[in-house]
């Protein structure tokens, strides 16, 4: 008795953002490439990127929460390119001085220095994070259109 005949099969790709799910060939390369630009590159790119954002947010909404906190040192969330073409984010803490509060007690163990947290920096920098968020989250939709577009061409 002959095996099975071997036909060729179909496979549903869902998509990772919107969850649609397409119906392709099995034998479709995981590496997509529209006009000459690898497509899960820009998919890495701007995953690393919202992440990186993400952090950036974090670390700014912490220092707002706690401007009026005696003794905190702000941080500083400092976006970089990583070696792959991603996106690395570098937090450190700033230890520049800060006012003596006068108002706290003299009390041993009791912090008498202020937040050196500026709200005129960080509402700015908060801006312009939520901005590079929605600009990646954007360039992630407009791939997964992209590719919907491709996988629909070639079903």
């Amino acid at each position: 008795m002959a095996g099975p005949a071997q036909l060729p099969f179909k496979q549903r790709i869902r998509c990772g953002v919107c969850g649609r799910g397409r119906i392709v060939d099995a034998g479709l390369k995981s590496t997509a490439t529209i006009g000459g630009i690898n497509m899960d590159s820009t998919l890495n790119t701007a995953v690393s990127s919202v992440r990186a954002h993400e952090r950036k947010l974090g670390v700014t909404a912490n220092n707002v929460a706690n401007v009026n906190t005696n003794g905190f040192k702000r941080g500083r969330a400092v976006l970089k390119e990583g070696p792959a073409g991603d996106v690395r984010v570098s937090v450190h803490r700033e230890d520049t001085p800060s006012p003596v509060d006068p108002l706290a007690p003299a009390a041993p163990g009791v912090e008498k220095s202020l937040s050196n947290v500026d709200l005129a920096e960080e509402m700015p920098d908060l801006v312009s994070t939520t901005v590079g968020y929605k600009v990646n989250l954007k360039v992630i939709r407009a791939r997964d259109d992209m590719i919907g577009s491709l996988l629909d061409i070639m079903a």
